[in-house]
């Protein structure tokens, strides 16, 4: 794609919910921001008040949205159903315990970056980047020379910036809850300039 080098993406992944904290999976259920996760959204606003963002873009789940609002207070936020999280179907709502329970193996191929459908009824993580990442794609190219804020999640953004970089298997360590990875495009080639800073 023909993008101006200038062109900038900061990624974050939404605040904490509670079922993070209880490690649930979550997927496309809507679950709201917990009271860490407004404070981890107001710390991140906080932090990157000097940046100034031409546009602002997020996952329609409230998390990702109010997140995004908290940090943009005053931008105009483009809604993109294809931002929201892997779907896990039938497995929302469990905990990791109960997954690893009902599904032997899982640990161990989610540790060496195997695919698998995340239940019967949920998507792959290939089919998650199908989604996302030309999604990312037109949003860089529609802002050349500009800084573009994407709130989206944190297994969705992991692997959107493995796909945009080249990197195969598990490089990169996950977004902790607001914390955000930023990407400049240059000489033809998206570069990491930074990766899962939290305020």
């Amino acid at each position: 794609m023909a993008h101006d080098p200038t062109t900038d993406l900061v990624v974050l992944r939404h605040g904490q919910t509670d079922w993070n904290a209880e490690r649930r999976f979550q997927g496309h259920a809507d679950v709201p921001l917990n009271a860490k996760g407004i404070a981890q959204a107001e710390a991140t606003h906080a932090r990157l008040r000097g940046h100034r963002f031409d546009a602002v873009y997020a996952s329609p789940l409230s998390r990702a949205l109010r997140t995004a609002e908290i940090v943009a207070p005053n931008a105009e936020i483009g809604l993109d159903p294809r931002l929201m999280e892997i779907d896990v179907g039938t497995w929302s709502g469990l905990t990791w315990d109960e997954i690893i329970a009902s599904m032997p193996g899982y640990e161990e191929m989610y540790a060496n970056g195997v695919d698998f459908r995340r239940s019967p009824t949920g998507e792959t993580l290939a089919e998650v980047v199908g989604r996302a990442l030309p999604s990312i794609e037109e949003i860089a190219a529609n802002h050349p020379g500009q800084t573009v804020l994407i709130v989206s999640h944190g297994l969705l953004l992991n692997r959107v910036l493995h796909a945009l970089l080249g990197l195969k298997g598990r490089v990169l360590g996950g977004l902790g809850n607001a914390h955000y990875s930023t990407l400049g495009f240059d000489h033809g080639a998206w570069r990491l300039l930074s990766h899962n800073v939290g305020a």
